[in-house]
């Protein structure tokens, strides 16, 4: 199956998504295009899996994103330097966002 993803929220804590669109369009768009659903759908449709074997693995995958989000919160933040590591990297003579110091990926040596 092929998806399209359509955003359903803002693009920032400051943008709740619906200054440029209206609730009911972002109901109906994720009613009629929400991959996830689309996907589940063709698989029960299809009989490639049963309801109870989509919500086994919706419940497994909740459970490694859960594992995973409390691993990253409980991680040291990594250091300040690796905000802009590797942007822009080898696309442009002298990127404008790159680590600072000495080396290939730092600006000159």
């Amino acid at each position: 199956p092929t998806s399209t993803a359509c955003r359903y929220h803002g693009h920032s804590m400051s943008d709740p998504g619906i200054t440029y669109r209206t609730r009911d369009e972002v109901a109906s768009v994720r009613a009629a295009r929400d991959p996830v659903a689309l996907v589940k759908s063709w698989l029960i449709d299809k009989e490639l899996a049963t309801e109870a074997e989509v919500k086994g693995i919706e419940k497994r995958v909740r459970k490694v994103v859960d594992e995973a989000v409390a691993k990253a919160k409980a991680a040291t933040p990594p250091p300040p330097g690796e905000l802009t590591r590797d942007i822009y990297v080898g696309k442009y003579e002298h990127p404008r966002m790159v680590n600072v110091g000495p080396g290939p990926q730092g600006g000159p040596a």
